[in-house]
C-alpha cells in the first residue's frame, strides 16, 4: 500500500488544486492520500474564506482519504514554521510514502541540493544573511541575495552548472521557497517521506484576476469578496468564468455555505476587535508578540490610535522589511495572544497532536493504521481527550493543551466574524462531528 500525503490551505479547494492532486496520485500511484490543513486561519496572516470544516468537505469530496488539521500556532507562521509543523505532523503518522508539492521548478537536481545547503547554513552564509539584512528588505529577498552571493563566491555543492542568477530567481518564486523548506524539514527529520515536486499549472499565486479553468486562490477569492454583497451571497452572479475556475463540488458547498447565512470571512471581518485588541496593549506588552521586532511596537501601537480600519492600520505599519503578509500575521498573533516566547517552545517541540477533521470511507482503515503507528496521539473526540489533559501534571502535556487551547480559541474567534447572530456560538470545536463523505462522482 502507497500513502501519498498533501499540504494545503484549500481556500477554497479550485482546479488548481484538483490538478495537483490527480497528477500527484497519478506519478505516486498511492493508494491513499492524506492531507494536513490549515485550520480556521492561514499562512498568509488571513483567515480562511470558509471554516475547516466545509473546506475538509471539499477535501474529501476531491478525492482525500484522511484531513489533519495544522494547529493555528504552526498554519500562521512564516513559510519555515509552517513546514516545519506541517512536514512533523506528516512524518509522525509513520505511514506516509511521499510528499507531494506543488512549484515553479519541480526540479530535485536543484530543489535537493539547495534544501541540503539550508539545512546546515554554513557561517559565511549566515554572515551574509546579516549583511543584507541591514539593507531593510524582507526576509525572502534578503535569503535570495545571500544564497547568490554564497553560491557566486563558495559554491553551492552539486549546483555548479548554474549561474547565481538562476539560483536567485529559483527563490524568487513563492512555491519554491515553500518547497525548500520541505525538503529542508525532511532532511532534519531523517524522514523517510520521499519529496515529489510537481509543476504548477495556469495562473501565478499572486495573480489578482480570473486567468481561466486553472485561476489562483487570490482571484477567486477577490472575484467572491469584491463582487458579492451581503445579505444576497449568490454565486450565479459571478458568471461562467467563475463557475469554470472550482469543481462543481467546491461551487455546491460555496453556495450552500452562503445561502446559510455565513459569510466569506476576511481579516477586515474582525476590523474592530483588533483595533480594541490593540488599543488596550501598552507597547512593551505588544512587543512580546510573536513577529514583533526592532521597535515595532511603537509603530504599531500608534497606528492602532490613528486608524479606523484594518486596511488603514496594516498601510500605516507596513515597510520593505515587514511585509502585508508579515503584519498581517502579527495581527493573527495578537488577537490569540501568542508571544514569540510560546512559538519558540511550540517550534522546539513540533506538533504535539493529530487533530482529525474529516475522512472517506476508505480513510476509515487509514485513520486505524495511522492510530496503530503514529508517534503523537490522534485525536477523534477532542472534549475526552481535554479532560485527560487538564489532570495531567507532565510539562510536555501542559504545552501540548495550550497548543490546543489555541485551536480552540482560533475557532471561537473566527464565527465571530459571521453576520449571522446565530453562528456565532463559541466552542465549536467540541459540537462540530467529524467529517464524513465520499468523493465527487
Amino acid at each position: 500500500m502507497k500513502i501519498l500525503g498533501i499540504i494545503a490551505e484549500y481556500n477554497p479547494f479550485h482546479q488548481g488544486h484538483l490538478y495537483h492532486l490527480s497528477t500527484a496520485k497519478k506519478i505516486t500511484q498511492a493508494d491513499h492520500t492524506i492531507a494536513i490543513m490549515s485550520g480556521n486561519f492561514l499562512q498568509r496572516g488571513e483567515p480562511a474564506l470558509i471554516n475547516k470544516w466545509v473546506r475538509t468537505e471539499m477535501a474529501l469530496k476531491a478525492g482525500i482519504d484522511l484531513v489533519i488539521e495544522l494547529p493555528f500556532v504552526f498554519a500562521t507562521q512564516d513559510a519555515n514554521g509552517f513546514a516545519l509543523g506541517a512536514v512533523k505532523l506528516l512524518d509522525s503518522l509513520q505511514i506516509v510514502d511521499y510528499l507531494c508539492f506543488g512549484c515553479e521548478t519541480p526540479n530535485r537536481d536543484i530543489l535537493y541540493p539547495l534544501g541540503k545547503f539550508l539545512q546546515t547554513e554554513k557561517p559565511e552564509y549566515q554572515e551574509l544573511i546579516k549583511q543584507k539584512s541591514k539593507g531593510g528588505n524582507e526576509y525572502p529577498r534578503v535569503r535570495a541575495q545571500a544564497l547568490a552571493e554564497y553560491h557566486q563566491n563558495f559554491g553551492i555543492e552539486n549546483l555548479n552548472q548554474y549561474s547565481p542568477t538562476k539560483i536567485r530567481k529559483i527563490l524568487s518564486y513563492p512555491n519554491n521557497i515553500l518547497a525548500l523548506e520541505y525538503l529542508k524539514h525532511l532532511l532534519n527529520l531523517n524522514s523517510k517521506i520521499l519529496p515529489v515536486p510537481i509543476k504548477r499549472k495556469g495562473a501565478g499565486y499572486h495573480q489578482p484576476t480570473l486567468s481561466g479553468e486553472i485561476s489562483s486562490a487570490t482571484s477567486i477569492r477577490k472575484e467572491i469578496t469584491d463582487n458579492l454583497v451581503w445579505p444576497e451571497y449568490h454565486l450565479s452572479t459571478l458568471g461562467s468564468k467563475f463557475a469554470a475556475a472550482i469543481p462543481s463540488f467546491s461551487y455546491f458547498l460555496l453556495e450552500k455555505e452562503f445561502k446559510e447565512g455565513r459569510n466569506p470571512i476576511t481579516l477586515s471581518s474582525y476590523e474592530q476587535y483588533i483595533l480594541g485588541v490593540l488599543r488596550k496593549m501598552g507597547s512593551e506588552e505588544i512587543s512580546s508578540i510573536n513577529g514583533v521586532n526592532e521597535g515595532l511596537e511603537n509603530r504599531i501601537k500608534k497606528a492602532s490610535l490613528k486608524t479606523s480600519t484594518v486596511e488603514e492600520l496594516i498601510n500605516s505599519i507596513k515597510t520593505r522589511r515587514y511585509t502585508r503578509t508579515k503584519i498581517q500575521r502579527i495581527l493573527l498573533h495578537t488577537m490569540m495572544g501568542l508571544t514569540k516566547g510560546e512559538v519558540e517552545d511550540f517550534n522546539r517541540h513540533g506538533p504535539l497532536y493529530s487533530r482529525v477533521l474529516g475522512f472517506s470511507p476508505k480513510g476509515k482503515n487509514l485513520l486505524r493504521m495511522a492510530k496503530e503507528n503514529s508517534s503523537l496521539p490522534i485525536i477523534t473526540k477532542l472534549s475526552n481527550y481535554v479532560k485527560l489533559l487538564n489532570f495531567s501534571e507532565k510539562s510536555e502535556d501542559k504545552i501540548l493543551l495550550r497548543m490546543l487551547n489555541l485551536d480552540i480559541l482560533s475557532t471561537d474567534i473566527y464565527v465571530l466574524g459571521y453576520k449571522e447572530k446565530k453562528d456565532r456560538i463559541g466552542r465549536l470545536d467540541f459540537t462540530h462531528k467529524i467529517i464524513q463523505g465520499n468523493s465527487f462522482p
